[in-house]
């Protein structure tokens, strides 16, 4: 497996815990508090790397063009559409959320790298694709029942069904748009020095919107500690963590490749739920864990 492809895999299984921190106090934290909080505790983690980056050199080549595409990516995917993807975790529910906006991120991740960057699609990938995305239906969808969000009936009524998926479909837009752009402005570049020059510019202004609005928790100071808490974790892993390496994921992998990888998060999702929660594992769920290895080793 190469190491783009594996970085995407990493990504995907930080991205399925932090996710489902981020649905468990989506009920409790406006979106946007939520939004500023993680992203303020993921540009705090990378501050203490910023001296040792400008020493070694490794802002070098780093240009005006590099720091509009890191930053404008990073405010289209990071500060637009997680946000609004955390408004759609709580209007859907956190599998049927995460599988629909992920697979139609691939797909519009897909489209945008062929036809704007360039990339080939070849048998074996596109192949591999098709059983990941497989995979992950079975898994997430047929694996175990959705759970609707607190305050939802099973049969969610027609009108909260059009909005959920208006939002995932408006967040895998955002997060296509903005990993496109990130591959084509910083191709070459230390991912690193990246994620240090996009995240501070998101936290700063997601914290100073949640800050100036009278009814966010952030202004209120109406967060809770378990939920403060949460947010941390979400914010150093998923955001910051997982920040890096789906900058290194895009570079070396491609665009697509790396959306591609990143859908495993709704099989790790539940395999940590089996793991720690004591959900139990279908036949459904062996059956797409199986397609997506397949599909990872094709693609990789």
């Amino acid at each position: 497996m190469s190491a783009g492809v594996l970085a995407a895999v990493g990504t995907a299984a930080i991205w399925a815990a932090a996710s489902t921190l981020l649905a468990s106090s989506a009920s409790r934290v406006d979106v946007i508090s939520v939004s500023a909080m993680r992203a303020l505790w993921a540009a705090l983690l990378l501050l203490p790397i910023v001296p040792i980056l400008a020493f070694s050199g490794g802002f070098e080549g780093v240009t005006l063009i590099v720091v509009v595409g890191a930053v404008g990516s990073a405010l289209v995917g990071m500060a637009f559409g997680d946000t609004v993807y955390v408004a759609a975790l709580h209007a859907l529910g956190l599998v049927r959320g995460f599988t629909i906006s992920l697979g139609l991120f691939i797909f519009l991740t897909y489209v945008l790298g062929v036809v704007l960057l360039g990339e080939s699609v070849t048998a074996a990938t596109a192949i591999g694709s098709v059983l990941i995305l497989a995979g992950v239906y079975l898994v997430a969808l047929r694996g175990r029942k959705c759970a609707p969000p607190d305050g939802v009936t099973e049969a969610l009524s027609r009108r909260a069904l059009v909005r959920g998926i208006a939002l995932v479909t408006l967040t895998a837009l955002a997060w296509a748009v903005a990993t496109v752009w990130l591959g084509a402005a910083t191709h070459g570049h230390d991912p690193v020095a990246v994620g240090v020059v996009r995240l501070p510019f998101t936290a700063a202004l997601l914290f100073c919107v949640a800050s100036a609005m009278p009814r966010s928790s952030l202004h209120l100071r109406s967060i809770s500690r378990w939920d403060h808490g949460a947010l941390l974790v979400a914010g150093l892993a998923g955001t910051g963590l997982a920040s890096l390496l789906f900058v290194y994921a895009v570079q070396e992998a491609g665009a697509g490749r790396a959306a591609v990888g990143t859908a495993l998060s709704p099989l790790f999702a539940v395999m940590l739920g089996a793991l720690f929660l004591g959900e139990r594992l279908s036949r459904w769920v062996l059956a797409g864990g199986a397609a997506a290895v397949a599909g990872i080793v094709l693609i990789a």
